[in-house]
C-alpha cells in the first residue's frame, strides 16, 4: 500500500470512527484541543464553548438511528495533513422522543498527532 493510500485509509477510519462516537468524550477524542470549528455558519469562538454544546448534545442524546458519510473525498496535503470531505446523513430521537433528521456537507482538516489523525480544523453546512 502507498504512503497515500495509507493516509486515506487511517483518515477515512478516524472519520467514520468520530461520526459513530458514542458519547461526547469519544467523539471530542478526535480534535486537536484548539480546533477551529464552524458549524452550519456560526464560528465557535473557542473549542471549549465548541465541546460544552458537544456534551450537552450527547446528554440529550437517546439513539442514534442513521449516522453515514456519502460521497467520501480525501485529499492528502503532506504526510501529516489531509482534508476530508463528504455529505452526511445523522437522523437521532433525543431524550424527549423528538427526531433529529440533519443532512449536509462536511469538511475537515486532520493533522497527525503523535500516531493518530486529530480534527485541527471542521466546518458542516445543513440543508435546509
Amino acid at each position: 500500500m502507498s504512503d497515500t493510500a495509507k493516509i486515506i485509509s487511517e483518515v477515512q477510519q478516524a472519520a467514520a470512527d468520530h461520526l459513530n462516537a458514542e458519547d461526547a468524550d469519544a467523539a471530542l477524542s478526535y480534535y486537536a484541543e484548539d480546533a477551529a470549528i464552524v458549524s452550519n455558519g456560526y464560528l465557535y469562538p473557542s473549542f471549549q464553548e465548541f465541546a460544552e454544546h458537544i456534551r450537552e448534545f450527547y446528554a440529550s442524546l437517546r439513539k442514534v438511528e442513521t449516522a453515514i458519510w456519502e460521497d467520501i473525498d480525501i485529499q492528502v496535503i503532506n504526510s501529516e495533513t489531509a482534508i476530508f470531505t463528504a455529505k452526511f446523513h445523522w437522523q437521532s430521537t433525543d431524550t424527549r422522543g423528538e427526531t433529529l433528521n440533519l443532512q449536509g456537507v462536511w469538511t475537515a482538516v486532520y493533522v497527525r498527532d503523535e500516531d493518530s489523525w486529530k480534527i485541527k480544523m471542521r466546518h458542516e453546512s445543513f440543508i435546509p
